[in-house]
């Protein structure tokens, strides 16, 4: 197929205004959960609002400029975490991770376990389409690169879909039913998304009621995070569907949804903005020359969704090779993007955890493999040393290599001192590598270190306390009191087949906060002695801790190190009651229980000492399943975590 360029350029243009203007209308709105009735009116889309849905797309046509087709998803992490100061959820994961020295495509999985499928990454769909007209796989697979960057898995289906749905919207083929249709040919048959494409298709199909359709989608795919992926693709499918092509209406319906309404709107009004084009859609919805605002670090020639769109289509003349469904003719010759970045070193580093997990504890032993590629397979050899931090090793330290055609790893092992004082969250490997020629590069990587912690428990209690019985003495009579048999039939069966967490009992609050000593007889008592347990996420629950599966009271001590005297924020999520002290000060507490999200709770300004810091839990496990995680941020909600705290040995 052939798209001629100005028609070309009126579809990214479209793309683009489309994207903003939707996406202004959405903003305001982002977070309300519930059907909302809001009506449309002009003035509404009078002021642009900042996007980041359109940010880092922006920022990632700079990468693409300065390095052309053989960009890296390395390349695309450099300028997110260098150039994009934001940090609201799976941003400030991919931020951490990244500062930890855990790169694509692990930064997107380790320790992300709450945003992990959300919106982040589909919502940056657009820019793979307009640099990839019409050729559907590779826009998916360009898309993928993005994607891994900050999650894992099922969102990053959800951008290729949507990557692919927005490429062939170039190509005036289909209809957008068809496209819809047609885009699941570029995804995996047996993941959710497909599976959820698959079921809002039908729904549309059963009904036009779109108050029907949502319900459905909420009820096989809701999820509390207005910014949660599932529901979120299932509202703007819908939207687009029932929306039968108006740009208006169909933008409105996905914001009378609610949750993740910017994003929502943004992307249905990007993919009828693509079908349109840009001229005809400012027309028939008397649309006025937009501008943008951006919330990242890129020096653009103006703030004109056009000369965006321009620069946008230009960059895709870089993919005309690669492109094997579209050709562009009429394009200026003279404007095609010159490479005048940093050229691409000519030794690729890649790191493979071998166990998949980029953490260690004192004691511990990592295998990894290094992968060096030259590029075009250019033939090369030389040698790689690696230098670690104090308390760590690297075996071998010193390695020589030869890369050619094919390739075999260098394995190496990494480990960490049992005896090390403290074991700071960040730890980064550098290896220098020199080639035969003299030429050096240094690569690095990292390993996130354990938070170590000391754990009590578990201490549990019989329903009814009955005293223990003596020789010849039963314990029956101890769970009367009962008037009826009902009553007395509960009562027999909880004591036989339950336990209970008796939260108001101090076990050990008088020796974790106080000096009181542990009386004599509890003293080889294993639950009262302690044991030593590494967490390498954030999140945990009882199972990380014991095999202990009922109902349960624990206690955990943490020698948090701080290297100066600062305030830190601390973000707690909790699925049952707690208690937290710093250095035998409460900072937080509930007495309820509610859904795990690693936000239930935020303490502004907490203030640590250099050095180390006694951190206290008591913990309850009262029904089942008890999750909770502590991160510590700069400065609250959606600011960069803290990489520069470690643990002390207990």
């Amino acid at each position: 197929m052939t798209l001629k360029w100005e028609e070309f350029v009126d579809k990214v243009y479209g793309c683009w205004i489309g994207k903003c203007v939707a996406g202004t209308i959405g903003a305001p709105y982002e977070g309300y959960k519930g059907i909302m009735n809001v009506e449309y009116t002009p003035s509404i889309i009078e002021n642009t609002l900042p996007s980041d849905d359109l940010d880092l797309q922006v920022l990632w046509h700079d990468v693409i400029v300065q390095n052309g087709t053989n960009f890296t998803s390395l390349d695309l992490a450099e300028a997110f975490f260098n150039r994009c100061d934001y940090s609201p959820g799976e941003y400030a994961t991919f931020r951490k991770n990244y500062d930890l020295g855990i790169m694509p495509p692990l930064s997107g999985k380790f320790n992300n376990n709450y945003y992990i499928e959300g919106m982040g990454c589909p919502i940056r769909s657009e820019i793979w389409a307009c640099l990839a007209p019409g050729d559907a796989k590779l826009a998916a697979e360009l898309a993928a690169m993005d994607g891994c960057l900050d999650h894992y898995g099922e969102s990053i289906i959800a951008e290729q879909y949507l990557a692919a749905l927005e490429s062939l919207a170039f190509t005036d083929k289909w209809d957008i039913k068809s496209l819809v249709i047609r885009a699941l040919d570029y995804i995996d048959e047996n993941s959710r998304v497909y599976e959820l494409v698959s079921k809002v298709i039908d729904w549309c199909d059963q009904s036009d009621n779109w108050r029907y359709v949502f319900g459905r989608i909420l009820r096989d795919y809701g999820h509390p995070d207005c910014t949660n992926m599932y529901q979120n693709i299932g509202i703007t499918l819908m939207a687009l569907l029932l929306g039968k092509g108006h740009f208006i209406n169909s933008v409105m319906l996905a914001l009378n949804c609610g949750f993740d309404t910017d994003c929502t709107c943004a992307t249905v009004g990007a993919i009828i903005g693509i079908i349109e084009g840009g001229k005809k859609l400012m027309k028939d919805y008397d649309l006025k020359e937009q501008t943008y605002k951006l919330g990242v670090n890129v020096t653009r020639r103006s703030d004109k969704v056009y000369d965006l769109a321009e620069d946008t289509a230009l960059a895709a003349l870089l993919f005309l090779d690669k492109n094997k469904k579209v050709t562009i003719k009429g394009y200026p010759e003279d404007k095609v993007p010159v490479m005048e970045g940093r050229p691409s070193l000519p030794i690729n580093f890649r790191v493979v955890y071998n166990d998949g997990i980029p953490a260690i504890a004192p004691g511990e032993s990592k295998n990894i493999t290094i992968y060096l590629e030259t590029n075009n397979k250019i033939k090369a050899t030389g040698t790689i040393k690696f230098s670690a931090p104090e308390g760590f090793a690297v075996k071998p330290q010193e390695k020589k290599f030869r890369i050619g055609m094919f390739n075999s790893g260098i394995d190496i092992t990494v480990s960490v001192s049992k005896d090390i004082p403290v074991l700071m969250n960040k730890n980064i490997i550098t290896a220098t590598i020199t080639l035969d020629n003299n030429d050096t590069f240094r690569e690095s990587f990292g390993l996130a270190g354990a938070a170590l912690w000391k754990v009590y428990g578990p201490f549990w209690e019989n329903t009814t306390y009955v005293a223990p019985p003596k020789a010849n003495e039963s314990y029956y009579a101890g769970l009367g009191g009962t008037t009826t048999k009902d009553e007395s039939s509960t009562k027999i069966r909880q004591f036989h087949i339950n336990m209970k967490a008796d939260w108001q009992k101090e076990y050990l609050e008088d020796q974790l906060l106080g000096n009181k000593p542990l009386p004599a007889e509890l003293v080889d008592d294993p639950a009262y002695q302690g044991f030593p347990v590494n967490l390498y996420e954030d999140k945990f629950n009882f199972k990380n801790l014991f095999g202990f599966s009922g109902p349960c009271v624990v206690y955990m001590v943490r020698d948090l190190y701080a290297p100066e005297d600062m305030n830190a924020c601390i973000q707690i999520g909790h699925s049952d009651v707690f208690r937290m002290w710093i250095d035998g000060n409460l900072i937080a507490y509930s007495d309820s229980t509610e859904h795990w999200t690693p936000e239930n709770i935020h303490k502004l300004d907490v203030p640590l000492k250099k050095g180390m810091n006694r951190i206290v839990l008591k913990l309850a496990n009262t029904n089942g399943s008890t999750d909770f995680s502590i991160m510590f941020t700069q400065a609250g909600p959606c600011t960069a975590f803290l990489t520069n705290l470690g643990s002390g040995r207990i």
